[in-house]
């Protein structure tokens, strides 16, 4: 019985281990509005979606591969008209 008792005991940390240890937290994420696909050692490559504007994108690419507008990203909202720092 102890042992039943132990064994339970250890998959119960164990869960509660993976289950902490999985979670992520959304602020850590940054999407890039620009993606490259291509360019690998083999011309296929693995894409990427780190690239903060088309023109990065393509020097990084130096020719080899595709750059394209990342569909996951979302541009900031702008400031409303009220919450504006006025110009000096």
């Amino acid at each position: 019985m102890k042992s039943t008792r132990s064994k339970l005991l250890f998959l119960a940390v164990a869960l509660g281990l993976l289950i902490v240890g999985s979670t992520r937290s959304s602020n850590a994420e940054i999407t890039y509005p620009f993606c490259k696909v291509g360019g690998g050692d083999i011309g296929t490559g693995v894409g990427s979606c780190n690239y903060t504007s088309l023109e990065q994108c393509r020097i990084s690419s130096a020719g080899y591969g595709m750059c394209f507008a990342n569909p996951a990203y979302v541009a900031p909202a702008a400031a409303p008209a009220g919450l504006r720092r006025p110009k000096r």
